[in-house]
């Protein structure tokens, strides 16, 4: 199983020097966006295990010194949870459930005229037509994804008890996932296409002002804040919150960490480097992606940096080889937090795009196996004769695990990516790069460098 799996590799999470480990969705869920349609926020798929192997897992975790973040899918639902069930069959006002999703009249069975212009990020209309209800629902993902109606206090209420039911279960923080998506314009304005010669229902052709980035979304983080605030002087563990902001601008990323006086989430996620290094992006093309950040940043707030993740092609697949070890050398001396994509300390490749795919948004090759030997499936599963979904991979293995691109191989080679990523790990713990001020040195299209001190410090 695996969270099971998880709890037996902790010893080697820990070593690496990690302090949190965040996880994807593990909630019960029709498997529609690999977890992301949550069908009950309140227990685990058995593709993941079981509710008790997450409690395991957490006590473990607490055991060893290790915090476990945990994505808050607040957005949308599936489209087979009891709530949309409920909402669907509603058709008084004054029933509990009667808006607790997006709806809006948009002609019958046989004629649609969607309420707005409003495009899926997957592609065509956000607005889906439900037989049952004799209305529209909103989808800013799937269809099979309702979007929840943030504005209903009864919504509010639902999405606090959930932090509140992990946080009580030891759960030290969440990533909001698709936080810039929470709500949209009230008064249902279309959002301006930028090439009206190009296609209507392609999300990158629009300028999202009325879907991405309300200001309710603020109101709403800063809820959020104040009850993990709570959880935090209830039990004297800091409550983490990070948000997923995504297809903002870079003003509007910085109004995440908090608006007027009132606390938002300690780090939005910062895309920058995951989406601009590539062969072409020199030294001069790192500093202004660090910079900004840095530069932009309001004051007394808290910097953070990642350069991979389950929808971007790994290091090794968009740069050479050479350079693995020194963005991972990027990543963890930089200041603030810094958050690495498993399989990444060991430099691990994209696999082919499988046929058939798992993931018709071509999203399989970066979500590969964790290779942690060069034993048959490089130890990640124990899958052996007829494909059992409980104990194999969704994806194939990539095959270089046999060439030493693993755990096992790489804790043994005194000079291998994982090793130098230990060494690096320990050095960021020193004062000089947990406080000291960074200054640019040398900085051109072939290098990126600055050094960094902090007063009687010589490392």
């Amino acid at each position: 199983m695996y969270l099971a799996g998880i709890e037996s590799r902790l010893d080697y999470i820990k070593d690496l020097g990690v302090g949190a480990l965040w996880m994807g969705s593990v909630y019960k869920s029709p498997i529609k966006d690999f977890g992301y349609d949550v069908s009950d926020f309140k227990d685990i798929d058995p593709v993941f295990g079981t509710l008790d192997d997450m409690k395991n897992l957490i006590a473990k975790m607490k055991e060893i010194g290790l915090h476990l973040i945990l994505d808050f899918i607040p957005n949308h639902t599936s489209d087979q949870h009891p709530w949309f069930n409920n909402s669907r069959q509603a058709t008084d006002p004054s029933d509990r459930y009667y808006s607790y999703y997006v709806w809006r009249d948009c002609g019958n069975d046989t004629y649609r005229d969607y309420p707005t212009n409003w495009v899926s990020v997957f592609g065509n209309s956000s607005w889906t037509y439900d037989s049952v209800r004799k209305q529209c629902y909103l989808h800013q993902y799937l269809k099979e994804q309702p979007d929840l109606n943030l504005m209903n206090p009864y919504v509010q209420e639902e999405l606090e008890n959930i932090l509140q039911y992990w946080m009580d279960l030891g759960v030290d923080g969440f990533r909001v996932s698709a936080t810039s998506h929470l709500f949209e314009d009230y008064l249902w304005r279309n959002e301006p296409i930028i090439d009206s010669t190009k296609s209507q229902v392609d999300y990158q052709n629009f300028y999202h002002n009325f879907t991405i980035s309300q200001p309710a979304t603020f109101d709403i983080l800063a809820r959020w804040r104040a009850l993990l605030d709570h959880q935090t002087e209830k039990d004297g563990v800091y409550k983490l919150l990070m948000a997923d902001v995504t297809d903002a601008s870079e003003e509007d990323q910085m109004k995440y960490y908090g608006l007027y006086g009132r606390d938002g989430a300690d780090m939005p996620h910062n895309f920058g480097l995951l989406q601009k290094l590539n062969r072409n992006c020199g030294g001069t093309c790192v500093k202004e992606v660090v910079d900004d950040w840095l530069s932009n940043m309001p004051p007394g707030r808290w910097p953070n940096f990642l350069v991979g993740n389950h929808d971007y092609p790994r290091i090794l697949t968009k740069m050479d080889v050479q350079f693995v070890n020194a963005i991972n050398m990027l990543l963890l001396l930089l200041p603030g937090t810094p958050t690495t994509y498993y399989g990444e300390e060991i430099g691990m490749n994209d696999i082919a795009q499988p046929t058939p795919p798992q993931d018709p948004w071509g999203r399989d090759p970066e979500r590969s196996p964790m290779q942690w030997s060069n034993a048959s499936l490089a130890s990640f599963s124990n899958c052996t004769g007829n494909y059992d979904p409980q104990k194999c991979p969704w994806l194939p293995v990539n095959q270089d695990y046999l060439a030493g691109v693993n755990v096992q191989a790489q804790e043994q080679d005194k000079d291998s990516s994982l090793n130098l990523y230990k060494s690096l790990a320990k050095l960021r713990q020193e004062p000089t790069f947990l406080h000291g001020k960074m200054k640019y040195a040398i900085v051109d299209d072939d290098i990126f460098s600055y050094v960094k001190d902090w007063p009687g410090e010589t490392k």
